[in-house]
């Protein structure tokens, strides 16, 4: 279902068969819908079904995180709890209406995964950006 040049790794399918989650990298996964918008989710469109986002992470990087979604990817609603999905991390926070691909208006599910990709692999934000725009910071 999801963008085709992503990995993902099925965590789990609802009982009913109306959504599945599934793993995209350490720290990133994925429940989709398997048809539409059910659940109203709020960002099904017509070659895609909805979906909901969870991101792994420490306690004292939820704030940084959530204000990051809100300001740059336009998500609407942000919910930190204990993790379900991602156990591995001391909380998961579910994100409610980000889009799939980045534009020029907020960032997208695409850009999470690369940006947190990076990161499980111990690359620093200088680093990224050095990788990604081939700019590095002179201080």
């Amino acid at each position: 279902m999801y963008h085709s040049n992503l990995i993902k790794s099925p965590l789990t399918v609802s009982p009913h068969g109306s959504f599945e989650v599934n793993q995209l990298c350490e720290s990133v996964a994925i429940c989709e819908a398997v048809k539409g918008d059910r659940h109203n989710w709020g960002n099904a469109t017509e070659t895609e079904p909805a979906f909901v986002v969870y991101l792994g992470c420490r306690k004292d990087e939820v704030a940084s995180h959530v204000n990051t979604f809100k300001t740059f990817y336009r998500s609407g609603m942000c919910e930190v709890r204990e993790p379900k999905y991602l156990k591995d991390f001391e909380v998961e926070i579910k994100v409610r209406g980000m889009q799939r691909q980045s534009d020029s208006h907020a960032f997208g599910l695409d850009y999470l995964v690369e940006s947190q990709q990076w990161q499980d692999f111990g690359c620093d934000s200088d680093e990224y950006d050095y990788y990604t725009t081939g700019h590095q910071q002179h201080w």
